[in-house]
C-alpha cells in the first residue's frame, strides 16, 4: 500500500496555502494603508477566514514577519505569570498591566470630560436661550 500524497494533491494544497498569504498580506497592506493598528481580529473580519487558519504555520510566520503577533521570544517576555516565573517577574508583570489600566482609564477619563464640557456648554446655550424666551 503506498502512503505518499498524490502529486497533485501536493501542489493544489501548495496552491491553496499562496492564495492564502496572499489574501493576508493584501488585506494587512489596506489595513495599514487604512491607518489601522492590526489585529488577527481585524484580519479575520476583513478576510473572512477562520481563526484557525491564523494558527497555521505558514500564516503564522507572515503574520510574525509583519509584526503582527509576537515572535516566540517576545512571547516568553510577554506571556502571563506561569508556576515557573519568580515572584519578582510576576510583581513585574502584574506592575505593566496595572500601568497599562491606568494609561487606559486615564484616557478614557479625558474622553469622558471633554463630553461632559460640551455638554455643559450646551446646556448653557439652552438655559439662555430659555431665558430670553
Amino acid at each position: 500500500m503506498n502512503n505518499k500524497i498524490p502529486m497533485e494533491l501536493k501542489e493544489k494544497q501548495e496552491l491553496q496555502r499562496q492564495k492564502t498569504i496572499n489574501t493576508v498580506l493584501r488585506a494587512i497592506d489596506e489595513l495599514k494603508a487604512e491607518g489601522f493598528d492590526i489585529k488577527i481580529k481585524d484580519l479575520m473580519e476583513y478576510t473572512g477566514l477562520s481563526r484557525s487558519v491564523f494558527g497555521k504555520t505558514h500564516i503564522r510566520k507572515v503574520l510574525m514577519d509583519k509584526g503582527i503577533v509576537a515572535t516566540k521570544a517576545d512571547a516568553i517576555v510577554d506571556d502571563k505569570p506561569s508556576g515557573k516565573m519568580s515572584k519578582e517577574q510576576k510583581l513585574k508583570l502584574k506592575l505593566k498591566e496595572k500601568d497599562e489600566q491606568i494609561r487606559r482609564l486615564s484616557a478614557e477619563n479625558a474622553d469622558l470630560k471633554s463630553e461632559c464640557e460640551l455638554l455643559r456648554g450646551r446646556l448653557f446655550l439652552l438655559m439662555q436661550r430659555q431665558s430670553m424666551e
